[in-house]
């Protein structure tokens, strides 16, 4: 194999695009590490160029190669297709002190109105002297504010081997050029520390209500086909993980159908 084939097989990237549904998977793979990200978006046909609501379906694995636990992530970018839109004008905020610590049932109580996505997820613990074990647990996203900004609350929660729960906060940031509108950044360390490894999620986002007599959605997106066509395929989201000096990135499509 000459030099170029081995820098192509250094990184291994396969994207399926279901043709009558939504759905997508993203397979990469390098220096170890392997990260499959699933992710669904409905419904198929929007809008042209104004954003309607949606739901979002994620589901992520992060696996070492050989089997054994992976690298900890340090931290995670997601960027947004500027054709989407997080909207939370008049929706309840959560601030961190109300959801941690907290179990999954006195998060929800406290910052119910604020939620705006739940799921699983799966991680290995880490404890001094001893070998890595699994646990799993409940994930929440809830509408957040920290330092006056907007952010999105990621709490986790889980009972085995004993009751833990973590908060992971995505900062928000507006983007002014390129495909992408909007980048949502977390520390996986400074949530997480020295307590373990997640390695996989399960999450749906989606979240409708009414402020000022008005349906509203936080979730939102348009199908940026040109004139004359009715449907497209585009790059609705890029998330790049960080390992200490390693980085992967994933670009996820989405396909979509214009609603006239």
């Amino acid at each position: 194999m000459g030099a170029r084939g081995k820098r192509v097989g250094v990184i291994c990237l396969v994207s399926l695009v279901a043709t009558a549904a939504t759905v997508s998977a993203v397979v990469i793979q390098t220096a170890g590490v392997r990260i499959t990200v699933l992710s669904q978006v409905m419904p198929y046909k929007l809008p042209r160029d104004k954003p309607a609501p949606i739901a979002i379906f994620v589901a992520g694995h992060l696996a070492a190669v050989d089997g054994g636990i992976p690298p900890q992530l340090e931290r995670l970018k997601i960027q947004i297709n500027r054709h989407g839109l997080l909207q939370s004008r008049g929706l309840p905020v959560c601030h961190a002190r109300q959801v941690q610590p907290a179990t999954t049932a006195r998060a929800l109580a406290t910052c119910g109105e604020a939620l705006i996505g739940s799921g699983q997820f799966w991680a290995h613990i880490i404890l001094p002297g001893q070998e890595p074990y699994p646990t799993k647990g409940r994930l929440l996203i809830f509408n957040g504010r920290r330092h006056g900004s907007p952010t999105l609350l990621a709490q986790i929660y889980t009972a085995h081997p004993f009751n833990s729960s973590f908060l992971i906060s995505f900062a928000i940031r507006r983007v002014s050029d390129g495909f992408y509108g909007t980048e949502l950044v977390a520390s996986l360390p400074e949530a997480l520390g020295s307590w373990g490894y997640l390695d996989r999620i399960k999450l749906t986002l989606k979240r409708e209500y009414r402020f000022e007599g008005r349906s509203l959605s936080y979730f939102n997106a348009a199908c940026p086909a040109p004139a004359g066509v009715d449907r497209i395929s585009f790059p609705l989201a890029k998330a790049t993980f960080s390992f200490g000096h390693q980085r992967l990135a994933v670009r996820v499509n989405k396909a979509c159908g214009v609603k006239e």
